[in-house]
């Protein structure tokens, strides 16, 4: 018998695809949600801190900061680990940090604007005070 010299076949076979359960489809609309959620928060936030011009509140600051840095914490414990580019982040993650990001950036320029108001304002009263000494 004389051996083949004719390339081995190679066969597509059919991929059983399991489907996720229903359990995993609830938790991942949550976090979209949540997500969503957390965003339009820090931008509500952003809103009152400037258009009440209170300037630099710290611990609002942490908090959107954090906010921002979470967001990737919860995006990977996405069900299933899914891949960058993935449904979760073109509905969701990437809009929540674009909002954040930006609402941050918001709130650190119009809260300085309003320190360095003060800080003027400030000078310009203790420059004026009248003396009051030997």
């Amino acid at each position: 018998m004389r051996p083949s010299t004719a390339p081995p076949r190679r066969e597509l076979l059919p991929v059983a695809r399991q489907p996720f359960p229903r359990s995993t489809f609830i938790l991942a609309w949550f976090m979209i949600a949540a997500m969503w959620a957390l965003a339009l928060a820090v931008m509500a936030g952003a809103e009152v801190l400037h258009r009440s011009r209170q300037g630099m509140v710290w611990p609002s600051l942490g908090w959107m900061a954090a906010t921002l840095f979470a967001l990737v914490g919860m995006r990977n414990a996405a069900p299933g680990s899914p891949p960058i580019g993935s449904l979760i982040d073109y509905v969701a993650f990437f809009w929540a940090e674009g909002i954040i990001a930006a609402c941050l950036v918001v709130t650190v320029v119009s809260g300085s604007r309003v320190e360095r108001r003060r800080r003027a304002e400030a000078e310009e009263a203790a420059g004026a005070a009248p003396a009051t000494g030997p």
